[in-house]
């Protein structure tokens, strides 16, 4: 049986002092968090350690937010951010992997090939995994971009949020299982939270008018899952948004609640629907 750990993000949770949000994240269950360290104005180490103090593990996700005019301008802002991430690990403590959001939807093949030797060769010189994960506005904002890619590099390793293609396809792929199929094995991580057509976060997961939507995603997940019994370990994020992907309320506690409630059931569905 293989053990499943769930991250949650700390996306949405900026204003909560960090002591308290790790304590809430481990009193849930949950093996670690997801966090993008130039999120939030703090001393990434005083993170770190209290990461270490609630014995929580962490994942990094990130993008360059930086302008650039070329693409060899943007590939220098990627490098220094991933080797300033790698020496934070060095410094103090590693992260599982990082799950990058690279380029924009208009880079070449040429361009893509070359961020993704960037991630190969970055990852080897620190030793942490880097997975590129599947988001609109990126390269791999469709599932039609990623396919042609495993012909020139096909050691891509992916973090799945199949939501995003969802919404770009404004489908649900329903005719495309195969290609699907094809990318499930170079899957390493899952960004678990619930597209649909319309958007890359349905309002309420918990509502059962979107219960046929949540049993799509499940069995792609499950799919994933069977491909990879044999490991001991894998990894989810739960990953239900803040506004604009949850639709405010007006009220931040009351948003930060909702969205809170939404990857909690999410994480308690999938503890007991997916088959391990």
């Amino acid at each position: 049986m293989v053990k499943l750990d769930f991250f949650y993000p700390r996306w949405g949770s900026e204003h909560i002092p960090w002591a308290d949000f790790l304590e809430r994240v481990q009193a849930a269950g949950y093996a670690g968090i997801e966090w993008f360290p130039f999120g939030e104005n703090i001393d990434p180490i005083s993170v770190l350690q209290l990461l270490s103090k609630y014995k929580l593990k962490y994942s990094i996700v990130t993008c360059v937010l930086q302008g650039f005019d070329t693409t060899e301008a943007y590939f220098k802002l990627l490098e220094e951010q991933l080797a300033y991430y790698g020496k934070l690990a060095k410094a103090y403590a590693a992260p599982e992997f990082i799950s990058v959001q690279m380029g924009r939807e208009y880079f070449s093949p040429v361009d893509v090939l070359q961020g993704l030797r960037l991630c190969e060769r970055i990852e080897k010189q620190y030793g942490i995994e880097i997975f590129q994960e599947t988001h609109r506005n990126k390269w791999s904002y469709g599932l039609h971009t990623v396919i042609p890619m495993l012909e020139s590099y096909p050691d891509l390793k992916l973090t799945l949020d199949i939501s995003h293609w969802f919404c770009v396809s404004e489908s649900l792929l329903e005719d495309r299982q195969e290609e699907l199929a094809r990318i499930l094995p170079q899957v390493r991580h899952i960004h678990a939270r619930v597209g649909y057509t319309q958007g890359p976060q349905v309002p309420d997961v918990r509502k059962k008018m979107y219960r046929d939507i949540v049993a799509v995603h499940l069995t792609l997940w499950q799919q994933w899952i069977n491909l990879n019994k044999s490991k001991s370990c894998l990894t989810i994020t739960t990953e239900f948004g803040p506004p604009p992907y949850l639709i405010s309320s007006g009220n931040r506690e009351r948003d930060n609640e909702r969205q809170w409630q939404q990857n909690l059931w999410m994480k308690r569905y999938l503890s007991r629907h997916l088959i391990t």
